[in-house]
């Protein structure tokens, strides 16, 4: 099989396929990457990793290609390198991807290239289709596609019977961007839309299944996390927090990002949504009182 045979082969994969040289510059960008990092191939073609937009973030937001890639360790006894990372998309988003590469080796034993395959492992598909029954329902912000206050607190209720009737603790996390008037003032009411759509995005294609992430304010957002402890409320009001702030805006040569503080709670056995939401906004608001 030539060159062209397995570009084309490639081209008709369902994963991203992404081929480097050994200098780490793209050779190869099939139709499934431009879909992934919404990138054409003539974007990416003769980039390195550390040029291109699609940057490889670790789960604490450490970009891959700035520091130490995983994927580029050397192990003899198993040659494909497998790593969770983060990729951000062209539109400032970032997707969530199980990555593999697999080293090509010249006859002296060196490295000559590789192929970077990237699987999709969001549950977007699962969260739209929940949305759309959200907009019949008038239970959808339509700024940000995501569920309102309103379907939110039903769904808390809905959680805390659960947590009476079956001992399945729940979590309220609230994040509020910081200083969002300032950027509608400095850069437009335009970018901060594309920045609270960009955000939810990141949510929705970062929030397992079973949870539930909404629009709370004019720049707050909220996730309802399922099957936590106090520990593991924490985690994942880190991971938002990170993904969020990781989020970049194309914005003309300097990209634009938001930082973000946490409110966060652990209902408890016979409150209301009342007391959980009072809670939850008395943590974020002391958290924003000690940040400033």
């Amino acid at each position: 099989m030539d060159k062209s045979q397995l570009y084309t082969v490639f081209d008709n994969l369902f994963d991203a396929v992404c081929l480097v040289d050994r200098d780490r510059r793209i050779i190869f960008w099939n139709a499934s990457a431009e879909q992934l990092t919404g990138y054409s191939s003539s974007d990416m073609l003769g980039m390195s990793c550390k040029e291109s937009g699609v940057v490889h973030l670790s789960e604490d937001g450490q970009s891959y290609c700035e520091h130490h890639c995983p994927l580029l360790e050397t192990d003899p006894s198993n040659e494909v390198r497998r790593a969770e990372v983060f990729l951000r998309h062209r539109e400032g988003h970032l997707v969530p991807v199980q990555a593999r590469l697999f080293p090509f080796r010249g006859e002296d034993g060196h490295i000559e290239g590789a192929a970077e395959v990237y699987s999709d492992v969001s549950v977007g598909d699962e969260i739209r289709k929940h949305l759309s029954e959200l907009e019949s329902l008038a239970r959808l912000d339509r700024r940000t596609r995501l569920a309102n206050r309103r379907h939110v607190e039903e769904t808390a209720g809905s959680r805390l019977a659960e947590l009476e009737r079956y001992g399945q603790f729940c979590g309220l996390i609230l994040m509020d961007i910081d200083h969002f008037d300032r950027l509608n003032q400095k850069f437009g009411r335009e970018a901060g839309d594309d920045i609270l759509k960009m955000i939810a995005r990141t949510l929705v294609l970062n929030t397992r299944p079973f949870d539930l992430v909404g629009r709370w304010g004019d720049d707050t957002f909220a996730a309802l996390v399922s099957h936590v402890d106090e520990a593991g409320l924490r985690a994942a009001g880190e991971r938002y927090k990170t993904l969020m702030e990781n989020s970049e805006l194309p914005w003309g040569n300097s990209p634009l990002s938001v930082t973000v503080t946490l409110g966060a709670t652990l209902a408890s056995r016979g409150e209301k949504t009342e007391t959980l939401v009072m809670r939850a906004e008395r943590k974020l608001k002391e958290a924003k009182e000690h940040r400033s």
